[in-house]
């Protein structure tokens, strides 16, 4: 039984907001982009999410959006019932993140409550909770389908197991680019009609930075502005970066001395073989491993690269691309799945199979400044098509498709 049906021209939205927590991942920027940007539409009568069993909105909500402490002590499972669950779901086999169990239950009776008073509840992170009422789903990429030996098996397996269950539970799926889209028909069955490709915006803080505001952060690393190749993810099989660091070690020695590779991002899973390689390159100064950096710190190296290597195997947008492009950096990528549909032709593809190919396109990047030139000025007009304004312009028009 569903909720109260929505005025079609008056909305009120439900969010899970754990995806908020720091440290935010994109999908948590996903979440905090389409948030600003519904507070200023004028057929949304109210806005609220939940993080554990709180519920928040109007200026508790803004305050959440922007306090990093307040959102930790929001997820905080104190409670001795809820904590010895925590303990128990750990050691159960096949769960992937005994904290969404715990999260699942503590949230229960106020998104029944939500349902019941006609809020649309959109998902924002793959799988939805169960909703008495109109529901959306954002589906990202569908790589544990891909590439299952990529994630962990925990992972693969609670998304093998719910995605199913939430298609049947939602109005509407969102995908953040054709290619997606076309997965989810290709792997799922899911009707054209009920699949839309909204693609995703850059945020205007990634733009290109001049020398003197981006030497603290350069110093600080010891890089010199325009003097590297830079890749922003988390280490990880999926990102294909033991294939970029073994064409970066082909490159000729002077080239590695005056552009070191600098790989920014968390720590993943199965990359013991790409730390045992870079080893070398960071004792010889050729490579920087800085982890994850500031949000200020990413925006300064993002303006700062020569190159901006992003050979990924699998992608459902691929945002860094993107903010690389905005930022005013020339970019080398992947020429499969969702990559040439974001950069347009701006950039410099290469097969992310070919450790020969990512070498040449490094090279040739590295050595032809006119060259980078074009591609950074191609980049930042493509860029400049991808805003969040028209992304929660049209997943309202979602919104509307299914309460309307």
């Amino acid at each position: 039984m569903t909720g109260p049906t929505q005025s079609p021209s008056r909305m009120k939205l439900l969010f899970d907001l754990n995806s908020l927590r720091p440290p935010r991942s994109g999908i948590g920027y996903y979440t905090l982009h389409l948030l600003e940007g519904l507070r200023a539409r004028p057929e949304i009568d109210d806005l609220a999410g939940w993080v554990g069993s709180e519920v928040y909105a109007n200026q508790r909500l803004n305050a959440l959006m922007c306090d990093d402490a307040a959102l930790q002590k929001a997820a905080q499972f104190s409670d001795g019932v809820f904590a010895m669950a925590l303990r128990t779901a750990r050691n159960l086999p096949g769960v992937y993140d005994a904290r969404t169990v715990v999260r699942g239950v503590k949230s229960s009776r106020l998104r029944r409550e939500f349902g019941q008073r006609g809020y649309l509840y959109h998902e924002t992170n793959f799988v939805a909770s169960p909703f008495n009422g109109p529901s959306v789903v954002t589906i990202h990429d569908l790589s544990h389908r891909r590439f299952p030996a990529f994630h962990p098996q925990v992972a693969v397996d609670y998304l093998d197991k719910n995605l199913p269950r939430t298609f049947r539970q939602v109005q509407a799926v969102i995908a953040d680019s054709v290619y997606t889209k076309n997965e989810i028909h290709e792997l799922y069955g899911l009707p054209d009609a009920k699949v839309t490709a909204i693609p995703l915006g850059v945020e205007p803080a990634f733009q290109p930075y001049d020398e003197a505001d981006c030497t603290p952060e350069l110093a600080a690393l010891g890089l010199g502005y325009r003097r590297f190749v830079l890749s922003v993810c988390t280490l990880q099989p999926r990102k294909n970066l033991q294939r970029l660091v073994e064409a970066f070690m082909r490159l000729p020695s002077d080239l590695r001395d005056a552009y070191p590779l600098v790989l920014t991002g968390a720590q993943g899973w199965m990359n013991s073989a790409l730390l045992r390689d870079l080893e070398p390159l960071v004792q010889a100064r050729q490579a920087v491993l800085p982890g994850y950096v500031s949000r200020r710190a990413l925006l300064r190296l993002f303006a700062s690269a020569t190159v901006f290597a992003y050979p990924s195997l699998y992608e459902g947008f691929g945002l860094p691309v993107a903010e690389a492009m905005a930022s005013g950096a020339p970019v080398l990528t992947a020429n499969v799945t969702s990559l040439p549909e974001v950069v347009a032709g701006a950039a410099w593809e290469v097969d992310p199979y070919s450790v020969d190919a990512i070498a040449a396109g490094l090279e040739r990047l590295l050595s032809d400044a006119p060259l980078r030139a074009e591609l950074a000025a191609k980049g930042r007009r493509r860029a400049a098509e991808l805003t969040w304004e028209a992304t929660v312009d049209r997943t309202c028009g979602v919104y509307r498709s299914v309460v309307g």
